[in-house]
């Protein structure tokens, strides 16, 4: 099985290492190790996670205040968005029909 992504959600996993990496260099590798593992956890027990309207699901991360929002399919794990959990709940859900 394989994980693509939206573009707006690679866009968001790629600005948060920079603000974390500021604070302390070790927190941005942390959170891209956390998300890796999240990744890796999704591929192995894809519909184990908070289900979400529109067939999607959420993996919230333990240390930083992130969910990797996704759809899982038999062929692929589509991540809709690296979602903030404390900033502009819901936002992503413009990028997927059903979750309005």
């Amino acid at each position: 099985m394989k994980v693509r992504e939206l573009s707006p959600a690679v866009a968001e996993l790629d600005q948060a290492p920079g603000y974390y990496g500021r604070i302390q260099t070790r927190l941005a590798r942390a959170l891209l190790h956390e998300v890796q593992a999240a990744k890796q956890s999704i591929m192995r027990f894809p519909l184990a996670w908070k289900p979400l309207p529109g067939g999607l699901r959420s993996f919230s991360l333990n240390r930083f205040p992130y969910a990797l929002i996704y759809q899982p399919s038999p062929e692929e794990i589509l991540i809709i968005a690296y979602a903030h959990l404390r900033r502009k709940p819901g936002y992503w859900r413009e990028r997927w029909p059903g979750t309005h």
